[in-house]
Order: structure tokens, then C-alpha cells, then sequence
């Protein structure tokens, strides 16, 4: 019989390229990732993985057992919820994979919430921009995910996965008092090229929208500081060394010298969705959680 473990180290391989990354997502040595793969090998008594260069792909008969593995594992989970689907006894733990300013919005008021609703329910939450929060879910690294995309830069969900939208979001851009700017009730993003911009890193969603938004006008930002913490960002405008596109959600508080003005042509806005793989909906854990979800963002 095939070891499920050893089938979700087997696909995690997969997804990621190595074993010491799929060892990472796992949460798991890479000795033990390697373990679970020897001990398919010695199952079907053929190579499950070959190397090229400093990755590892698998074989022909490593990617067709990936392949069917990946829906007995859907199937299986399938089974599981439905199994627990009559139990009102929240036990166990969940996994929440969210992006930073949702879990300080949105997540920090859930989790308080479940602390009445399902005390014996162990949540841990995981931080990820949400493409990755996206393959998190997928590859069962999480049971629930908060996700965002923009207007005009849409997330690509696979049809693997359950989206409910949660809420929308409007970012700001925070100026120092003393911009010829801070006054306005709205400025232009046209209106902002001179400025220097500190931003989230390279390849984020919120990055991508910053250079969206002046794509539209055919231009690029004055890009210099790269940050992945809005706090930073907040910090660098209060010294008057750049400025920053910051969401409302979960937006720390702005010191006197931050004033955050709305943006237009376009207005950089953003839809909340949670997201779950499909084989979960039944699961009374992750239905409780999404319910409560509905309660803090309503």
C-alpha cells in the first residue's frame, strides 16, 4: 500500500523543484522528505526522481504517481470532512495563510472571535502574499487563505480551489505634511511622478499594482526603497525620505507629520476573498472559521 505521507512528499517535489524546498513547505528535514521518497522507490522498485543540474524533476512514473496521487489526496480529504461534517466539536488545528495587513485588519479581531466560538480549535496563521498563499492552499500546506488582487490585476485561482469575496480595500498615498500634495482632498497618480516611492518587494501584488498604475499613464514610479513592512513605509514618509502607497487594511496608526490622501485615474483598490480547496467544504472547522470571517468583515 502506498504511504500517504510519502505521496504528499512526492508532490511536494513536485511543486517545488527540490527536496529542500519541499522539506520547507512540509515543515519536515530534508532527510525525512528524502526517507518518504526512498520508501516509494523501494515500493514500485523504480527511481521516483532524477536530478537535472541543482533541481530535481520527477521521472515518468514519479509525475504519473504525483498526478493520480494528487486526487486520492483530494478524494481522501474529501472523505475526512465528510466524515466529521455532523460534529459540532471544533477540535483540532487549522491553518491560515494570510497577507500581513489582512492579519493585522482582519485575522487578529477572528482570532479573538474563536476564542469564544471554538476554544478547543488551534489556529495558526501563516504569513504570504497571496499568490503564494494561492499554492499554499492547493498543495494542503493551509486549510483557509486570505487573498487579494487588484482592479486590472486579477489573482489567478485554479479551479481546484473555493473563493468567497470578503470585503474591498482602498489604498492611500501617504505624503509628509509638507508635500505640495498633503493639502488636496485627491491627487492623480500622474500627479506623483516626481516623487521618490518606497514600496513593497518585486514580484508582490501590491508592487505589480504600484507599476500598474502608472503603466496606465506610461510611466514608471522613482522606485528606491523596498520593503515588505508597511511600518517602514509609514517611518520613511514620516522623514520625508519618500513617499507610499499603503492600503486602509490594517494600516498602522500615521504620526502627525503622515497624511494619507486618496489616489484617482485609477483608484487603486483591492477585493478581500477568502479561499479554500474544494475537497474541504464540508470540514466543520473550516466552515466555522469562514462564518466567523462573514461576522468580522461585515
Amino acid at each position: 500500500m502506498v504511504d500517504i505521507a510519502a505521496l504528499r512528499a512526492l508532490i511536494s517535489v513536485r511543486d517545488h523543484g527540490s527536496i529542500v524546498a519541499a522539506a520547507e513547505a512540509l515543515d519536515f528535514t530534508p532527510s525525512a522528505v528524502s526517507q518518504q521518497i526512498k520508501k516509494l522507490e523501494r515500493t514500485s522498485r523504480v527511481p521516483m526522481l532524477e536530478r537535472v543540474g541543482r533541481t530535481v524533476i520527477l521521472t515518468e512514473r514519479g509525475r504519473l504517481l504525483a498526478e493520480r496521487g494528487q486526487v486520492l489526496l483530494a478524494d481522501l480529504e474529501q472523505v475526512e470532512s465528510l466524515a466529521a461534517g455532523g460534529t459540532e466539536d471544533l477540535r483540532g488545528s487549522l491553518r491560515l495563510a494570510s497577507f500581513s495587513t489582512a492579519t493585522a485588519g482582519i485575522v487578529a479581531p477572528l482570532v479573538a472571535r474563536l476564542r469564544s466560538t471554538a476554544p478547543d480549535l488551534e489556529v495558526v496563521v501563516i504569513e504570504s502574499d497571496p499568490r503564494e498563499t494561492v499554492s499554499v492552499i492547493q498543495r494542503g500546506g493551509a486549510d483557509l487563505g486570505i487573498v487579494h488582487d487588484w482592479t486590472g490585476l486579477q489573482l489567478d485561482v485554479p479551479g481546484s480551489l473555493e473563493r468567497r469575496p470578503l470585503m474591498d480595500d482602498v489604498a492611500d498615498v501617504l505624503l509628509h505634511r509638507d508635500h505640495p500634495l498633503a493639502g488636496r482632498d485627491s491627487v492623480s497618480a500622474s500627479e506623483l511622478l516626481a516623487d521618490r516611492w518606497i514600496t513593497t518587494l518585486a514580484g508582490t501584488i501590491c508592487h505589480e499594482w504600484l507599476m500598474h498604475m502608472f503603466a496606465l499613464h506610461g510611466e514608471r514610479p522613482d522606485t528606491r526603497y523596498f520593503d515588505g513592512a508597511y511600518g517602514t513605509h509609514v517611518a520613511m514618509v514620516d522623514r520625508g525620505a519618500a513617499v507610499a502607497l499603503v492600503p486602509r487594511l490594517g494600516r498602522p496608526v500615521l504620526p502627525e507629520s503622515v497624511v494619507a490622501v486618496p489616489v484617482t485615474d485609477p483608484s487603486p483598490r483591492r477585493s478581500v476573498s477568502a479561499v479554500w480547496r474544494a475537497s474541504t467544504a464540508e470540514n466543520p472547522a473550516r466552515r466555522h472559521v469562514e462564518q466567523q470571517l462573514l461576522h468580522v468583515v461585515s
